[in-house]
C-alpha cells in the first residue's frame, strides 16, 4: 500500500506520483476500470495509453447539467467504443462522485483524482494505491468487483441524442462561462482576491516575488487578527461596559483600552508576562477566557490604570489632528501632541538611549517625558524614499485610497522606499486605529499579546520584550 500525492519539485514543477503509478501499471495491465466523476480530456494518459496499446478499458463518469464529462468527451467515446471493441464508456447522474483507477494486475488507486488534466497535473490530490497483494491480503478483491457491477448496473450508455441534448446545454454553458470570466477578472482585481492564488500547485508560488509573498503572509496575519478584535468588539457591545467608562467613544477604543487593561492587570505578573502560559491554559475555549475577563472589566469602579487618560485626552486630540486637512499641514508641535499620544511610540521612545537626543548637560535631569519630546520631535524630521516626512505617509496610509485597502497601504509603509525609520508595525498599527478606531480598532503587539493570552492563536511580533 502506498500514499499517492502531487509534490512540488523545485521551480514550481509538480511530480504526479499518480502518473508513476499509471506508467508502472501498463507494463503488466490488460484491463482497466476507471470509475471518476469528471471527464475533461481525450488525451487524459489512460486513455491514450489503452488505445494505444489496445488494453481493455471501461470507464464510467457523470453526466448532468453541468456537463461534468465534457461534450468533446463524450463525441470522442460514442465514436471511440464503435470502433474498439475494448473500450466502454458509460454515464451515471449526478449522485454520482466515485474516483478510483484499477489496473488489474497491477492494483487500484482510491482518492481525489478525477479523469482530468488539473487533477494528475497540476492540482493538490491525495490518495492510497493498493497493490494487488494488498487487495488479497486485505480481502478487497470481491467488493471491488461488485462496486464496478453496481456501478454498470446503474449506468447508461452514450447516445447521439444524449450527445445533442449536450451540445444545447454547452451552449448555455458557454453564456454562463462568459459570466464566469468576470466574476473571476472580478475578484482577481479585489484586494481580496489578490491574497489567493489563481494557479494550481504545479505553478503556484512560481514567480511570485519574495514580497508579494511577505505581502499575502501579512495580510492573512492582519486579517486574522482582527476577525479577533472584532468578536471581543461584539462581546463587549452585548456585555455592557464599566460604569466609569465614557459613552461617547468609538467601540473600537473600548475594545483596545479593554485588552490594555486584561494585558496589564491580570496577565502581567510583577514584572513578568506569562503570554505564553496564559495562552496554554486559554486556548482550548477562548470564549471562556473572554467571558472572565469582560466579566472583570465590567466590575472594576475605576480605570485600572491609564484608561481613563486615553478615552478623555488622548483621543479628543487624535479625532483634532489626525483627519486629512489637519495632516497635510502639520508641525512638528501638533505631530508630538499625536505620537506622544500612541502607547507603542511612547514605550520605543522610552528605551532610546539618552545620550543620542539630549545633551550632555541634561542627561543627567532630565526626565523620561522630556526624552519622549525630543525623540518625537526627532521622528518628525526623518524622511523616506519619496522624501515624505512622518505626516505625509500617515496621510498615505489613512486616506490615500479606499479604506479597506488600509491594511495593504500599512504593508507599503513597513517596507521601502515607503518605511520611515522609528515607525514599525505596532506605532502604525496602533496609529490607524487612533484615526479610524470605528473600522480598525488601535493594534500594536501589546494588543497581539493580550489576544494571545485568551487563547487565540496570534503571532506575537516581540515576545521577549515589553509591549507597548
Amino acid at each position: 500500500m502506498e500514499f499517492i500525492f502531487s509534490s512540488r519539485l523545485e521551480k514550481g514543477r509538480l511530480r504526479s506520483r499518480l502518473l508513476a503509478a499509471h506508467t508502472s501499471a501498463m507494463q503488466v495491465t490488460k484491463h482497466v476500470q476507471v470509475a471518476a466523476a469528471y471527464a475533461s480530456r481525450t488525451d487524459h494518459p489512460i486513455l491514450v495509453d489503452c488505445t494505444r496499446e489496445k488494453i481493455r478499458c471501461e470507464v464510467w463518469s457523470r453526466h448532468d447539467h453541468s456537463l461534468a464529462t465534457t461534450v468533446p468527451v463524450l463525441e470522442w467515446a460514442f465514436k471511440q467504443q464503435r470502433a474498439n471493441g475494448n473500450f466502454t464508456w458509460r454515464l451515471l447522474g449526478s449522485f454520482y462522485h466515485p474516483k478510483i483507477f484499477w489496473w488489474h494486475g497491477y492494483g487500484v488507486y482510491v482518492g481525489s483524482a478525477n479523469l482530468s488534466e488539473a487533477a494528475w497535473f497540476s492540482n493538490c490530490e491525495a490518495g492510497t494505491l493498493l497493490l494487488e497483494a494488498d487487495l488479497d491480503e486485505a480481502g478487497l478483491r470481491q467488493p471491488l468487483i461488485d462496486f464496478f457491477a453496481d456501478v454498470n448496473a446503474q449506468s447508461k450508455p452514450i447516445t447521439e441524442q444524449l450527445i445533442k441534448d449536450a451540445n444545447a446545454l454547452l451552449q448555455d454553458e458557454n453564456e454562463m462561462e462568459a459570466i464566469r470570466q468576470r466574476m473571476k477578472k472580478r475578484f482577481k482585481e479585489s484586494s481580496s482576491g489578490a491574497q489567493f492564488p489563481q494557479e494550481g500547485l504545479a505553478s503556484v508560488q512560481t514567480g511570485i516575488s519574495a514580497r508579494d509573498q511577505r505581502k499575502t503572509k501579512f495580510l492573512e496575519e492582519w486579517d486574522t487578527t482582527l476577525g479577533y478584535l472584532k468578536i471581543v468588539g461584539d462581546r463587549l457591545n452585548t456585555a455592557g461596559l464599566p460604569d466609569w467608562a465614557p459613552r461617547d467613544v468609538s467601540p473600537g477604543l473600548h475594545t483596545d483600552q479593554f485588552l490594555h487593561a486584561y494585558y496589564y492587570e491580570k496577565v502581567r505578573q510583577n514584572r513578568n508576562y506569562p503570554v505564553e502560559e496564559f495562552h496554554e491554559r486559554n486556548r482550548s475555549n477562548p470564549e471562556v477566557a473572554l467571558a472572565t475577563a469582560i466579566a472583570w472589566w465590567r466590575a472594576t469602579p475605576h480605570a485600572p490604570s491609564s484608561e481613563s487618560m486615553v478615552f478623555e485626552q488622548w483621543a479628543p486630540i487624535h479625532r483634532e489632528l489626525l483627519t486629512p486637512e489637519r495632516l497635510a499641514i502639520m508641525s512638528s508641535k501638533d505631530f508630538v501632541r499625536v505620537t506622544r499620544c500612541v502607547h507603542s511610540i511612547n514605550n520605543h521612545a522610552k528605551h532610546q538611549r539618552r545620550e543620542d537626543y539630549l545633551d550632555d548637560d541634561d542627561q543627567p535631569t532630565t526626565t523620561t517625558d522630556a526624552k519622549c519630546d525630543v525623540f518625537c520631535e526627532d521622528l518628525y524630521h526623518r524622511t523616506n524614499g519619496y522624501g515624505w516626512n512622518p505626516p505625509r505617509l500617515l496621510q498615505y496610509l489613512f486616506f490615500d485610497g479606499d479604506l479597506d485597502q488600509v491594511p495593504e497601504r500599512l504593508f507599503d509603509c513597513l517596507e521601502a522606499p515607503y518605511h520611515i525609520p522609528g515607525l514599525k508595525i505596532s506605532s502604525l498599527g496602533e496609529l490607524i486605529g487612533c484615526a479610524l478606531p470605528d473600522i480598525y480598532p488601535p493594534r500594536n503587539d501589546r494588543t497581539n499579546k493580550a489576544l494571545r493570552a485568551l487563547g487565540w492563536n496570534v503571532i506575537v511580533h516581540s515576545p521577549n520584550q515589553e509591549a507597548g
